[in-house]
């Protein structure tokens, strides 16, 4: 009887070299090595937290699966985050036991308790002082009225106690345990984005150049992805500030938010001066938004600065060259300019992509120069 034959896959053949790209894929979309390190702290955090737990005087020890409970939801990627979600937590399970504690020797029925907990449980949301903590009051509350039938005030600081143990617990292994830095992450996404934003003003000028009215209209929807793109780049933003705060990294691996968040304004600026020049020439090809009109003089012309607009970018991106792709681009638009001045018609739209064009290269020569 032969031995089944194993099939091993060969990186030559196209089909198990693509049976290994979905693997991959699929590894990295569901275990992202991100969510792997996090997995690790939450495991390291959970364990050390139970075994100080068990080593608690008296009955606290038996509650040891309360502190595993705080170090996990004390686990997340922001330390300043878990740091005062945790401390927000903690007082809010001090006044859920509290409100517990007050209803267990309170002689009125069952039902109405629960009502009560429950009122609060919608009103606390509303303290900005507890922030997401709220939600931790009437889960204190109930458990002190279900499981504390023997002894409500041990339980109560038991379960208080060791839970608050393991969200120190928790904080103290994001601590120590690499916390994530998304600094520099968010300066690489605000270059790809800028780098992103030219390939868009490229192909937008070959339309300008190619035949009019253009066939390809899918950069009619790109004001509303270029908005995406903004609103995207500045929660990475904040979440990389976020990250930097008590973050013991950072004292040897800083990394100045200051100038990535003045180009993001800057970026934003241009974003929002941009959907203008998209929105002039998708109203001169087809009259909508409204109708304006731009000769085959000023399409070219046109074409003329967004390629300089283009290249603008790309020098500021790169850090070299901006200066003189400045004076590329105000000759451009200045020719532009000099064309629509003497054309009669009022309702050209030349009018409007000069000053469009005018506004983004002043925008980006200012944070340019400023770093």
């Amino acid at each position: 009887m032969t031995a089944p034959r194993v099939h091993s896959l060969d990186p030559s053949d196209p089909a198990d070299a693509a049976r290994s790209a979905r693997v991959r894929r699929f590894f990295a979309a569901w275990f992202p090595p991100d969510r792997v390190v996090n997995a690790l702290r939450a495991a390291a955090a959970a364990m050390g937290a139970f075994l100080v737990g068990t080593l608690l005087p008296g009955d606290m020890s038996e509650y040891a699966y309360a502190a595993a409970l705080g170090a996990f939801v004390a686990i997340g990627t922001n330390l300043f985050s878990i740091a005062r979600a945790a401390l927000q937590q903690i007082v809010a399970l001090a006044i859920g036991a509290a409100i517990g504690l007050a209803l267990f020797n309170l002689d009125i029925p069952a039902l109405v308790k629960i009502g009560i907990i429950a009122a609060i449980s919608v009103l606390l949301p509303g303290a900005r002082t507890l922030g997401a903590g709220a939600s931790y009051v009437p889960v204190a509350a109930l458990l002190v009225i279900m499981f504390g039938r023997i002894d409500p005030d041990g339980y109560a600081v038991a379960y208080v106690g060791q839970f608050s143990l393991g969200l120190v617990v928790g904080v103290i292994v994001n601590a120590i345990a690499r916390p994530p830095l998304y600094d520099r992450q968010a300066h690489e996404r605000l270059r790809l984005a800028t780098r992103s934003l030219a390939d868009r003003v490229e192909a937008l000028t070959d339309q300008l150049r190619g035949e009019w009215p253009p066939d390809r209209r899918d950069w009619l929807e790109w004001g509303s992805e270029l908005e995406v793109w903004i609103a995207d780049l500045e929660d990475e933003m904040s979440e990389a500030r976020e990250s930097q705060r008590l973050n013991p990294r950072t004292l040897w691996r800083s990394h100045d938010l200051t100038r990535d968040r003045d180009e993001l304004a800057a970026l934003r600026a241009v974003v929002h001066r941009m959907i203008d020049v998209i929105d002039t020439v998708s109203s001169a090809a087809w009259g909508t938004p409204i109708e304006v009109h731009l000769d085959e003089s000023e399409r070219a012309l046109t074409a003329d600065a967004l390629a300089a607009l283009e290249a603008h970018l790309r020098s500021w991106v790169a850090e070299e060259g901006v200066a003189d792709a400045s004076i590329a681009s105000g000759v451009a638009i200045d020719a532009l300019y000099a064309h629509a001045i003497v054309k009669p018609e009022p309702d050209s739209g030349a009018a409007g992509l000069v000053f469009s064009l005018r506004a983004m290269r002043e925008r980006i020569d200012r944070v340019a120069s400023a770093s």
